[in-house]
Parts: C-alpha cells; structure tokens; sequence
C-alpha cells in the first residue's frame, strides 16, 4: 500500500519506485513486462482543477448555485494598525428573491436564507478562489484598495512660497 502525504513526497516515491524497477531486475512488485512504467500519484488536495462538493454533498441546489465575494475586509478606522486586513473573506450575496422582511415585534430584519450569515476567512485569494470552485459556487473577486499615504512634514508649513500670502482667520 502506498501511503502519499503531498505533491512532493509523491513525486519522490514515484521517483524511488522508478529506479527500484529500473535497477533491480527480482522487484517486489509485479510487473507483465521489463519497461512497465509506472504512473505519478498525486494527492487529491493538490490536484489542479477541483472535483465539486455539490456531487457528495446532497445539498440542495439552492445552496450549491450561490454567488459568493471573495475581497479583503477594510481596516478599523477606529484602530490604526496595518495587519488586520491580511487575509481574505467569502460572503454570500443575498438572494434573488429577497427573503428579507421586518419582524413586526421588535422591528428586525429577518431572512430566511441560512447562508447570509456565513463568512469564512482564508490566507490567500488563491484558496478562496479553489474552495469556492470546489463548492460550485459562481464567484467575483473584489481587489482590495489600498489607501495612498502623502509624505508630510510640519516644517513644510513654515517654508516661504512667493506669492500671495495665506490668509489664517482665527475668528
């Protein structure tokens, strides 16, 4: 039996298996003719293009045929660190139909769709892209935008510039 953990282990068993077959002639392995070659494993989680969940999933097809948005959330403006918005967040859209209505007791909104609270965080757009073609979700990438800091000085406030001269009302 062959065990593989990764892409890498795997090609180097391949590679092993190779040799093995190639250099010694009493292998253990059972082979119909000397130049039988033998075929690369490669682990499901690596496989380039996705097999989709919606197959063994049973779902119905209201959940698998959804929208989602893969974008980086915006920083806190209330916080000012950089690295809160180093990851990537899937959302569902909302539904089509609406499903949405107030709540006459206390005045909420409500739905009726399971999935609009849902958020799942990944560490690269590249994974929310695979798992999302992998869940057969349609899906729109939403680049982030990046905030341009001008470089200030406060020195620049007293430097002469010809010309009129600004007006500063204190009143």
């Amino acid at each position: 039996m062959l065990r593989v953990i990764g892409k890498q282990s795997a090609q180097r068993t391949c590679a092993a298996m190779r040799q093995m077959s190639t250099t010694n002639a009493s292998s253990p392995l059972p082979s119909s003719s000397p130049s039988t070659a033998v075929t690369e494993v490669v682990h499901p989680a690596h496989q380039r293009e996705p097999l989709p969940a919606e197959v063994i999933s049973g779902a119905p097809p209201s959940l698998t045929k959804r929208t989602v948005r893969i974008y980086r959330p915006s920083n806190n403006p209330m916080q000012s660190g950089q690295n809160a918005n180093l990851k990537w967040r899937l959302d569902f859209d909302e539904l089509e139909k609406g499903a949405r209505w107030e709540n006459p007791l206390m005045g909420w909104q409500s739905t009726a769709d399971v999935m609009a609270p849902v958020r799942l965080d990944f560490t690269t757009r590249e994974d929310a892209i695979h798992f999302a073609e992998k869940q057969g979700w349609s899906h729109y990438v939403q680049e982030p935008k990046f905030r341009v800091i001008k470089p200030k000085s406060y020195k620049n406030n007293f430097v002469y510039r010809p010309g009129k001269l600004p007006m500063v009302h204190t009143k």
